[in-house]
């Protein structure tokens, strides 16, 4: 869902997600195995030392709920291939398509603008990063079905004006805001004949600031990251738009979906075909586990 959010965009958003959960089962932590030494076989598969082939997974650990890096293997967290430690949503993803292929799943941390240069040149057979299946990525990549739909919420105060509010109309005499270069901040334009498109702000943290102050209404985001702020934000509140009355936007700007290689179509299949097994309760419940899983933040 994510353009090109900024590193201190994404890292804020796990500073004000408060919590540190421990207890919770991990949803697909049986036979996804990491930390094994890979090795390419004369036929040319990677696999590890149990004989079974290798899913290599690029994620950019930077856009909590989705991913992130912790110190420890707590709450199911995986080592990577760098030596870190990474969660989230997309890590339970992966571990879950990698039980269902009966594969060992290797996760590599890359930077986001590295991320389909990094399946181009073979490095990683996918990347699970939270990413839009844009038309203009699928000229570089195959990408699967969506693996999550981040809708687009308001968030804004429980005891506000605006807390009732149904419609993106409904926000009449508002004074509105996000994050730039996001379509969360995009989106805005489609309220400006009746409500106000304020400045575009840096950080979740800055705009929570700011609805605590009076200065804005509220302010856009998709869900995973609004439930995220809301764990440590208790008098906030989400609107989640149902029924076609929240605000227009594409496919390309809600789906995400796992990049594979050009051409590559025996994975990405594979990968369809494990998704298809995961119904949009089961998807829910793994994002719910992920936000309830992030640490407290240094």
């Amino acid at each position: 869902m994510r353009r090109k959010l900024t590193a201190a965009l994404l890292t804020a958003a796990m500073a004000i997600s408060l919590t540190a959960c421990g207890g919770s089962g991990d949803t697909a932590s049986a036979g996804a195995s990491t930390g094994e030494t890979a090795s390419v076989t004369e036929a040319g598969a990677t696999t590890t030392a149990s004989g079974k082939e290798v899913l290599r997974v690029a994620m950019s650990a930077d856009y909590a709920p989705f991913d992130w890096l912790q110190e420890d293997d707590s709450n199911g967290a995986v080592m990577t291939s760098n030596g870190s430690y990474m969660n989230g949503y997309d890590v339970l993803v992966a571990k879950y398509i990698a039980e269902k292929l009966d594969m060992d799943l290797e996760i590599t941390q890359i930077d986001w603008d590295g991320l389909i240069l990094s399946i181009q040149s073979g490095k990683v057979d996918c990347a699970i990063a939270g990413m839009s299946i844009t038309s203009e990525r699928s000229q570089s990549v195959d990408f699967s079905d969506p693996y999550y739909n981040a809708n687009i919420v308001a968030v804004v105060a429980a005891d506000g004006p605006y807390a009732d509010v149904v419609n993106v109309t409904d926000f009449e005499g508002a004074t509105l805001t996000s994050t730039l270069n996001t379509v969360w901040y995009d989106v805005l334009d489609q309220i400006t004949d009746y409500a106000t498109k304020d400045a575009a702000l840096d950080t979740f943290a800055s705009m929570v600031a700011a609805v605590h102050a009076g200065k804005i209404d509220g302010f856009t985001c998709d869900m995973p990251s609004a439930k995220s702020i809301l764990v440590s934000n208790p008098d906030l509140k989400i609107i989640d738009f149902e029924g076609g009355t929240g605000f227009e936007v594409s496919n390309e700007e809600t789906d995400l979906g796992i990049p594979c290689q050009k051409g590559n179509t025996e994975l990405v299949d594979k990968i369809n075909e494990v998704l298809a097994g995961l119904s949009k309760e089961d998807r829910d419940a793994m994002m719910d586990q992920a936000v309830a899983s992030q640490p407290v933040s240094n």
